[in-house]
């Protein structure tokens, strides 16, 4: 049993607009990620990240405007976000309304994390993938995430919104910076290891003219239970976000997966098989899901693959892929070039 993440379908509702504003037809485009359209507009849709991120790599090429993220954000609505919109609108502050997008960061996607962090003067909101989905997801995807929130902010906000900085993944600056100047208004910084946005204290703490508790209140309990139905929160699942978090540093044991859990080895097993699943499957499982995306990122060698998934050598890796897929590594990259 493998959880593959996933992203709300509202992501793909806000990609075929903004295909849509550069007069390209977004139902050529979406087929070639394997996306259906219609699927999309159900309210409970979500699709693999993996096709949210080819989505977004071939809307960036037909496009031809490297600000294509920033796009999307603007396409962003409240009801894109499934019930967390309508929780956000109706928050008291800006703070509080931060402070529901980390605790409902999974109904964006289950591909990555949210935290705020608190200065004295300041709060800084920030988003990252999870170490395995780090190959994955891309500037666009990032740069989509914080238009997004910042768009957000400015709409609740009753006065004029700036932040106080915010930090992107992108390695350097455009020539033309000018889309990303007139959405955050605001200090750029760039090669950062997540997405984020500084906010002073002040601001966050300002009651928005949009506040209704008791609508929240009920919108948290709707956020609640539509993540309930896609993640469930049983100990496999728990197993499998630790997967991700540490593969990287080499294949950890069931001992070390049970510890960093509070629960003892014995009942890790016993609680795995009444699921259905063990931890053997369960890490060979992520493994497979995880290096069948990244062998997909064609400028990634083999090596990197390999010490990402916590192989010790790249022959044990390409040994586990063919026991997966039939055909080595090699192979399967070279058939589909």
């Amino acid at each position: 049993m493998v959880m593959t993440a996933t992203s709300y379908g509202g992501w793909v509702i806000a990609i075929a607009r903004a295909l849509e504003s550069y007069n390209i037809d977004a139902n050529e485009i979406l087929p070639k990620a394997d996306i259906d359209i219609d699927k999309a507009y159900d309210p409970n849709a979500r699709f693999e990240v993996i096709k949210s991120t080819k989505l977004f790599d071939y809307a960036l090429k037909e496009s031809n405007d490297p600000c294509f993220g920033l796009r999307v954000g603007k396409m962003m609505r409240p009801t894109s976000w499934h019930s967390l919109g309508f929780a956000l609108w109706s928050s008291n502050n800006l703070h509080e309304a931060l402070d529901r997008i980390t605790k409902y960061i999974k109904i964006f996607t289950t591909a990555a994390r949210a935290n705020i962090d608190e200065k004295d003067d300041r709060i800084r909101l920030s988003g990252s993938a999870y170490p395995a989905y780090k190959p994955v997801l891309s500037n666009a995807q990032y740069e989509a995430f914080l238009a997004t929130i910042a768009l957000l902010c400015r709409n609740l906000y009753p006065g004029t919104f700036r932040p106080l900085k915010v930090g992107l993944p992108r390695a350097i600056p455009l020539e033309d910076m000018t889309p990303f100047n007139d959405i955050f208004q605001c200090h750029i910084e760039f090669n950062q290891s997540s997405v984020w946005i500084e906010i002073d204290k002040k601001t966050a703490q300002q009651r928005l003219p949009t506040a209704n508790p008791e609508l929240a209140q009920i919108n948290d309990q709707l956020c609640a239970k539509y993540i309930a139905r896609f993640d469930k929160s049983d100990l496999a699942s728990r197993v499998y976000y630790l997967l991700l978090e540490t593969l990287s540093d080499g294949e950890p044991s069931m001992d070390e997966v049970s510890t960093a859990l509070n629960v003892s080895s014995r009942s890790l097993q016993r609680k795995l098989k009444e699921s259905g699943t063990n931890f053997k499957s369960l890490l060979d499982g992520v493994r497979k899901e995880l290096s069948l995306q990244y062998i997909q990122q064609s400028h990634m060698p083999l090596g990197e693959i390999s010490y990402r998934l916590g192989f010790s050598h790249v022959s044990n890796f390409s040994r586990a892929f063919k026991r997966w897929t039939q055909v080595s590594p090699a192979e399967w990259r070279a058939s589909k070039t």
